[in-house]
């Protein structure tokens, strides 16, 4: 496996933390929840946006691995849009 696929995964698990501490704040009470919710948001959407792009430059450059690639970056950009959506509402 590439290294820059690699380094696409752990930009997702950086996701998977910023999403963690949007349900953190979901749970929560208090004016801190609001600091949570920020920064669980930027978490999230700089994990999935790295995760994005550099699925997109291991698929330009490693065409072995081009269809895990792909799955992998439009699994990030449709999760953006559903955090897009679920920063929209909340």
């Amino acid at each position: 496996m590439p290294w820059l696929l690699r380094f696409a995964i752990g930009s997702f698990f950086v996701f998977v933390v910023g999403a963690a501490m949007i349900a953190w704040a979901c749970m929560s009470t208090g004016w801190e929840v609001l600091s949570w919710f920020a920064w669980g948001c930027v978490t999230a959407g700089a994990g999935l946006i790295g995760s994005a792009f550099l699925a997109m430059l291991s698929a330009v450059i490693h065409k072995g691995w081009r269809r895990f690639s792909l799955v992998l970056m439009s699994a990030s950009v449709l999760l953006f849009i559903a955090l897009l959506i679920f920063a929209k509402f909340a």
